[in-house]
Formats: C-alpha cells, sequence, structure tokens
C-alpha cells in the first residue's frame, strides 16, 4: 500500500510539473505571438512563424501527457510516454534559448537579431530559479507542507558544493555562450562527445588524486573517437560554407567554447565521484545551494569577456553587459524572455531529473541521443539554421548521423554490462 501511495505520490508531481513547464513553454511562444501581432509599429518580438515552431514540443508534451494518464499501469505505454515528454521537455528548451539568443527582433531597421548574452543569460537564470525556489518554500510554507533542503554537514560537502557550483557554472555558461555563436546542431553534436570528455577527465583527475579508474573496452574507445570525429567532420563541413551561414562569424570561438563546456560538464562528474556521491542533492537542494555561487561566478565573464556581434551587422566586439546597454536603449522589453528562461530552466530541470530517473539507463541513453537528431532536424526544416550549401549539406548530414549513431551505440554498450 505504501508503495502505491508512493508511486502515485511521484506520479502526480511529475504529472504536476509537465502541465506547469506546458503552460510556461505556451506562455512564452504566445507572448512573443503576440507581440508580432499587436505591436505594428514596433519590431517583432521573434523573426519568423514563433507558433510553428512551438508546434513540435508542445505536441510531444501534449501526446506524452495523455499517453501517460491514459497507460492504465502499462509499462511500456508509461515508458512510451516518459520518452515522449522527455523529448518535448528538452526540445522545447534547446530551441526556446537558440531563440531567445539568435532570433529575437531587436530593431528591424538594422536588421539586429538575438541577444548574444549567454554568460549574464546563465547567470539571470541562476538567480530567477533561486528566486523561485523561495517563493516555492514561502508558498509551501503558507500551505502547511513546507519543503525541507537537505543540511550540509561536514567541510567535504560545502567544498563539494563550491566546485560543482564553479564547474556547473562554466558547463551551462559557456554552452550558453556557445550557443549564441554556432547553430544548434553544431552545439548538440559536440555536446554528445561527454562520454569521451569524462572518459579523458577521470584519467587525469584519478592519476593527480592516485584513485584507480575502471578500464573502458577497446570497442568503446573506438566508438567513442569515430563520433568525435564525426563531430569534427560536422564542423569542418559549417566552416567550409563560409559566409553563407549566420553562425559562421563566431565559429571556431563558439566551438572552442563548446568544447571547454564539454569538460567542465566532464570534470562536475569526475568531482561528483571523487568529492562524494553522498551528497545527492535534488534539483530544489542544487537550486538551494548552488545557484547563486553559480550566478555570482559568471558575471565576470560577462563582464569582461568581449564576443563577435554576427546577428549585429556593424558592430564590434561587446561584452555581455554592453549588449544589455544596447537593448535597454532600443527595446527594454526584449529583455523578458531572458527572465523568463530563469523559471523556465528552474522546473525543467525539475522534470528532467524525474524522468531521467524514471527511464532505465538504455531507454535514458537512446531518448537523449534521439533528442539531439531530432532537434538538429526541426532546427533545420523550422528555420532556426541553414543548411550547408552544395555537397558540404550531404556531409554535414552524413557526419550529424555518424556522430549520433556512434554515441547511441557506444551508450548502449555500457548500460547492457
Amino acid at each position: 500500500m505504501a508503495h502505491r501511495l508512493g508511486r502515485h505520490g511521484r506520479r502526480n508531481r511529475t504529472l504536476g510539473a509537465t502541465l506547469l513547464l506546458l503552460s510556461l513553454l505556451c506562455c512564452s511562444w504566445c507572448f512573443g505571438r503576440k507581440q508580432h501581432v499587436e505591436v505594428v509599429t514596433q519590431p517583432a518580438f521573434v523573426s519568423g512563424d514563433f507558433v510553428k515552431q512551438a508546434a513540435p514540443p508542445i505536441g510531444a508534451l501534449t501526446l506524452g501527457f495523455g499517453l501517460y494518464l491514459c497507460s492504465g499501469g502499462s509499462k511500456s505505454t508509461d515508458t512510451a510516454a516518459t520518452v515522449l515528454i522527455y523529448f518535448g521537455a528538452q526540445t522545447g528548451m534547446n530551441l526556446y534559448m537558440k531563440t531567445v539568443l539568435s532570433k529575437i527582433v531587436i530593431n528591424e531597421e538594422e536588421n539586429l537579431k538575438g541577444l548574444p548574452i549567454g554568460f549574464l543569460l546563465t547567470a539571470v537564470q541562476q538567480f530567477v530559479a533561486f528566486l523561485a525556489f523561495c517563493c516555492f518554500l514561502v508558498v509551501g510554507k503558507i500551505i502547511g507542507k513546507g519543503y525541507r533542503v537537505k543540511k550540509l554537514t561536514s567541510a567535504r560537502e560545502y567544498l563539494a558544493v563550491i566546485c560543482f557550483s564553479v564547474t556547473f557554472a562554466l558547463n551551462i555558461g559557456l554552452n550558453n555562450f556557445s550557443l549564441s555563436l554556432v547553430a544548434i546542431s553544431i552545439n548538440l553534436i559536440i555536446r554528445s562527445c561527454l562520454p569521451l570528455s569524462t572518459a579523458i577527465s577521470q584519467m587525469l583527475v584519478g592519476s593527480l588524486v592516485g584513485q584507480q579508474q575502471k578500464s573502458i573496452a577497446l570497442m568503446e574507445w573506438i566508438l567513442m573517437f569515430v563520433g568525435v570525429g564525426c563531430a569534427a567532420l560536422a564542423t569542418y563541413a559549417k566552416n567550409m560554407a563560409g559566409s553563407s551561414t549566420e553562425e559562421s562569424a563566431g565559429l571556431v570561438l563558439g566551438v572552442i567554447c563548446c568544447v571547454a563546456s564539454l569538460f567542465s560538464g566532464a570534470f562536475n562528474m569526475v568531482l561528483a565521484g571523487i568529492l562524494g556521491s553522498e551528497l545527492k542533492l535534488n534539483p530544489l537542494d542544487t537550486t538551494c545551494y548552488m545557484a547563486l555561487p553559480a550566478g555570482i561566478v559568471l558575471l565576470l565573464p560577462a563582464l569582461v569577456v568581449s564576443h563577435p556581434m554576427g546577428k549585429w551587422p556593424g558592430f564590434p566586439d561587446m561584452t555581455d553587459w554592453q549588449v544589455v546597454a544596447e537593448v535597454l536603449a532600443r527595446k527594454p522589453v526584449a529583455l523578458l524572455p531572458v527572465a523568463f528562461s530563469g523559471i523556465l530552466a528552474f522546473f525543467y530541470n525539475i522534470l528532467q531529473y524525474t524522468l531521467v530517473h524514471k527511464l532505465s539507463a538504455a531507454y535514458a541513453a537512446f531518448a537523449g541521443n534521439f533528442n539531439k537528431a531530432a532537434t538538429v532536424a526541426l532546427s533545420l526544416a523550422l528555420g532556426l539554421e541553414a543548411l550547408p550549401a552544395g555537397g558540404y549539406g550531404q556531409l554535414f548530414l552524413i557526419a550529424v548521423f555518424g556522430n549520433i549513431a556512434a554515441f547511441t551505440v557506444y551508450s548502449s554498450h555500457k548500460a547492457s554490462k
């Protein structure tokens, strides 16, 4: 009986998080559509058909939610529903972030598009997520169902939180910074190379601290290098396309930052094993302890790091703060999606944590790789990026398929052990 109640409670929490995320995504896209329709004399909120971009993730969320309600205890239906919800949430979040960073119209006459403020956007997300968590605690106390944050009891746990905050800030901050400079497809296929960066990080850190690591099979090394080779080939195809692609101006810097983000994420995972997996913070506790330190860490690069302004013709390299100053002078309302992304990120992290733990390792790996492939396809179909011209377009598609396939087989091989 207790097991049933526990499962029922987890089910309700997942459904609630799904509904909330669905509502937030609908509101954000509707807000963009409203701006485009009602304010004729102002620059459009987002270029392109926002409803078309919203349809695939919202459709997946709706279908997944419907299956979840009608699963009737069927494990296969429940798994299918979870995969659909995971796809809708992850793909929707990726497309939303790319839209904010690259597609929001700041000034139609000057053709200024996007808010290329990867570091500052991530910092704002952390601050907004912390405020959302505080509101969650207050509401819980008011209704008499307050949440208890896990207390840190040792210096080791405090050290782990500090280290995790720094690596988390670099991981997400560099990733968003990269996403503002390169096509979403390049960002995703480089991010799919996390297994290789994690293996290398484990070897380096393990040798430094004298910790013995598990051996990696030759086949796994081959699959990882094939996947990375395909990622390099896809990047080459994009680069050879020249100035015809929108992200070409900052491609090299974007790729470097994405790789740096990859190793930051890998070191985060390695630190979890070395400093103690007993910390075991859920997304709410993680937000409580890491959001503010991570946000503060990200303010420094937002102040001092200048970057190319590929979507702002005629502008020199600028820092995130300088970009925000320009936007405040031209169209302050365009900054609302930045703050709103913090609320989305807060609920998305909770939903993702819940869904991944409902899937087996094999299904989670498959779903993650499928989501990357589907997001690349959607970004091309919805006009978020262009396929390289000529034979480079075919080479790019083959490389993307090879990357996803290699790491899918790798994940399946790991899960079967």
